[in-house]
């Protein structure tokens, strides 16, 4: 691996873990500028990085993350539970592409559900979604890859749930289908509402 790369690759993945922390801290002060702005400058350096080294998909994931970010910093949005929700897979997205970078792959991941998720966040048109963990090089996650419990899958996020099989009308009695498995807990973060 270039050395260039592997030293993005180190240096975001320590941004990321305090990105992390300002996510936690935040819900205790959701207008916090000190924390927004931090925030803000994670996504800024990743994005400047990855166009500088021909990451294109990295580029244009955190370039629209980070112009939710810059609206969040400059009072021109409330962090709500949505907005909380998007950064959060933000976050996930910008991890699982930085593994695949790390495996050698590049950033070869379809960044357009995560785009539109957060965009549509930006519209105010935004609904909750289902998180799944984002397969990576070798079928694993990146969580899995690295010991930690599955987190939001940008790549599905947007997807459609599968519409149910219509019921036959009356008819013979037949014992009836098992219960469908659960659907996965998504993550979510907190309500963050401002101080009144």
């Amino acid at each position: 691996m270039d050395e260039i790369v592997h030293e993005f690759l180190v240096e975001s993945y320590e941004n990321l873990d305090q990105l992390d922390q300002d996510l936690v801290a935040l819900e205790s002060d959701p207008s916090s500028r000190a924390l927004l702005s931090s925030i803000f400058r994670t996504v800024h350096t990743i994005k400047g990085t990855s166009g500088f080294l021909g990451f294109g998909n990295l580029e244009r994931v955190s370039h629209v993350g980070e112009s939710l970010l810059s609206e969040l910093r400059d009072g021109e949005r409330a962090m709500d539970q949505p907005t909380a929700d998007v950064l959060l897979a933000l976050v996930d997205t910008l991890r699982a592409i930085l593994a695949k970078v790390e495996s050698g792959a590049g950033d070869d991941l379809d960044v357009d559900p995560m785009v539109a998720r957060i965009v549509a966040v930006q519209d105010g048109t935004a609904a909750p979604e289902p998180d799944v963990a984002p397969a990576v090089a070798g079928g694993t996650s990146p969580d899995a890859a690295a010991g930690t419990a599955p987190e939001t899958d940008p790549e599905t996020a947007l997807e459609p749930e599968p519409e149910p099989e219509p019921t036959p009308a009356a008819g013979p009695a037949t014992e009836p289908a098992p219960a469908p498995e659960p659907a996965p807990t998504p993550r979510t973060a907190p309500v963050l509402l401002p101080d009144r």
